[in-house]
């Protein structure tokens, strides 16, 4: 019988279940998990005298740095990096760093607080007496819209009666949380008032409420909108603009304890689209989530009750979606539970050739690919089949 064989890369959650399946002794666990988990970060511009000083650091410690091949010759060059290592050398690496010039002591601080984010990651989403939490796998939010208008079911859902009716089969077909919209947000859309936006949604939060557990989300810019909400049932409220829109939003979502979910736009619903540009998208929308959210904390939001939602189809063209689906792990290093809303979006249909209708396979593909990257919440349409879909991927991983 073969003696030795090649496991797939591993996981935190996966090192942990061979850890268990070998009766590895506990102590000998938290020696060896920050061996075991291995990282691969992007650093921007560096200097050469800092790319040669991280180059041997990184060296000395058993990790290794990438870097374009002029730095060896060239102390003017400026070039990115790929530093690679385990937990361990990673911690070592930036405790080396932190008191070096050339600027890395900075890249210490982010790199200490990276690896810390996402080491033995156990995030939470904490609303009003209660909380959510993403040991076992990803979150289903499950999208209703009472709209005459979204992309996707815009007018499906419009009467209360038909609202509250889907609202509870997303629930038996196992949804964690009900996202509830009355505004679309597609693009080139035009704004509603408060008040047709709480009409539509109030009386279908107030009657699900009355019938279900699982937390209620509302899908709002408008404080006005949230604070009705909140005070009819809802529990957590979901910003396209986190909470830039409406400068009165941080106090609602205080007052009532709420969740709030952060989401990057660049521009607004009606400009969102007109060709979008970046110089770096993960690294803009990570500067703009972590000022977001420290915004949130500054105005009184308790860190817990904030989750971040990178935005994909917000001001983003296909490539720019599939940058961030691809690199959606780096979003988690901030330190918060981390949503993914790919379902049905108009990139799938360019890439696969599929009206709205079709385009289930390509988004429980990307709904899978975000919960293999560590993805806490996933905001869908079809509840059921990806339910199905998470729980395979699931017992596969516990194999």
């Amino acid at each position: 019988m073969k003696k030795v064989y090649l496991l797939s890369p591993l996981s935190e959650r996966e090192i942990a279940s061979q850890f268990k399946s070998l009766a590895v002794h506990p102590e000998g666990i938290d020696i060896m998990d920050k061996k075991a988990v291995f990282y691969t970060f992007k650093i921007k511009s560096l200097s050469s005298p800092a790319a040669n000083i991280l180059k041997q650091e990184a060296l000395a410690a058993g990790a290794e740095l990438a870097t374009a091949w002029s730095v060896i010759k060239d102390p003017d060059t400026i070039t990115d990096a790929l530093l690679m290592g385990t937990y361990r050398q990673l911690e070592i690496i930036s405790d080396k760093i932190m008191s070096q010039q050339f600027g890395l002591s900075a890249v210490a601080g982010e790199l200490r607080t990276a690896i810390t984010n996402l080491f033995r990651r156990h995030p939470v989403l904490k609303y009003k007496d209660s909380s959510l939490g993403f040991m076992n796998g990803p979150k289903l939010m499950g999208i209703l819209n009472v709209t005459p208008d979204s992309f996707s079911d815009g007018g499906k859902f419009f009467s209360t009666e038909a609202a509250v009716e889907h609202g509870l089969k997303l629930c038996e077909d196992g949804a964690d949380i009900l996202d509830i919209g009355g505004e679309s947000t597609k693009p080139g859309n035009e704004s509603i008032s408060p008040e047709e936006e709480k009409r539509r949604v109030i009386p279908v939060i107030k009657q699900l409420r009355d019938k279900i557990k699982i937390p209620i989300s509302i899908d709002t810019m408008k404080a006005d909108v949230a604070a009705g909400a909140l005070e009819n049932g809802a529990d957590i409220v979901n910003d396209v603009s986190a909470m830039g829109f409406d400068r009165a939003m941080p106090g609602v979502v205080k007052k009532y304890r709420a969740g709030v979910i952060l989401m990057h736009m660049k521009g607004t619903p009606g400009t969102m689209q007109i060709n979008p540009e970046y110089n770096d998208v993960i690294g803009e929308i990570l500067s703009y989530l972590e000022q977001r959210a420290d915004y949130a904390v500054q105005a009184g939001i308790d860190k817990e009750h904030i989750a971040l939602d990178p935005g994909i189809g917000f001001g983003k063209t296909t490539e720019h979606n599939l940058l961030i689906l691809k690199d959606i792990k780096a979003f988690a290093a901030l330190g918060f539970p981390v949503l993914a809303g790919a379902s049905r979006k108009s990139f799938i249909g360019k890439l696969t050739g599929t009206d709205m209708r079709e385009r289930l396979p390509g988004s429980l593909a990307s709904a899978l690919w975000a919960a293999s990257q560590g993805v806490d919440i996933i905001r869908v349409h079809d509840i059921k089949e990806t339910k199905q879909a998470l729980l395979m991927i699931n017992h596969i991983m516990d194999a």
